[in-house]
């Protein structure tokens, strides 16, 4: 087996072993989410927040999950504490204010107040003024987020570089030995004839 075949052969692995490895951290990293009972309403009226994966760190102190009003450090709403799955369900009072689309942000920190990966979740919503009229069990547009104004987006970056990484390798493997298939075919020679 000649030096080339091996180098290309461990190419082409390395490739494939970083885009696996790629592929099985993002697949660890389930995004925690909000879906609200409704997705408009008038101040006053209260809303349901159903969240799935908001897992409580081993060991926290967390007090578990707090949703703001128009930014994951907007005013409290409600508090929660995630059941051993992961979910919650809590509901708040629309403020008031005018009508317009807000978020409504879930958190939660770790016990050095940094937020828990996959967190925040978010979900839109809008406040319906006065003379509108409300749209009775509308779809909820939800949304979810692994990083936010305060949270990082360090493992989704590494898990893209990753991947990008392993596919030019892998890339990079299946060009470098179709070029030295070629390179090794037979040539014929011409056959002359008297």
């Amino acid at each position: 087996m000649s030096l080339r075949r091996v180098f290309v052969g461990s190419v082409a692995a390395a490739g494939a072993a970083v885009a696996l490895a790629g592929a099985a951290a993002f697949a660890c990293i389930a995004p925690s989410a909000v879906n609200l009972s409704t997705a408009t309403g008038k101040p006053g009226d209260v809303v349901t927040v159903n969240g799935t994966n908001w897992r409580m760190p081993p060991g926290s102190t967390t007090n578990g999950v707090e949703v703001h009003w128009k930014a994951p450090t907007g005013p409290l709403l409600a508090t929660a504490v995630p059941d051993a799955n992961g979910a919650f369900k809590t509901s708040f009072t629309i403020p008031d204010g005018p009508a317009g689309f807000y978020v409504v942000a879930a958190v939660m920190k770790d016990a050095n107040g940094q937020d828990v990966e996959g967190t925040p979740g978010r979900a839109i919503f809008e406040v319906q003024g006065a003379t509108s009229t409300p749209v009775t069990n509308a779809p909820a547009r939800t949304f979810t987020e692994s990083s936010g104004s305060s949270g990082s987006s360090f493992p989704i970056v590494l898990v893209a570089g990753l991947g990008a990484v392993g596919l030019a390798l892998f890339a990079g493997g299946f060009v470098a030995v179709g070029r030295s298939r070629r390179a090794k075919a037979p040539v014929s020679a011409p056959v002359w004839r008297d």
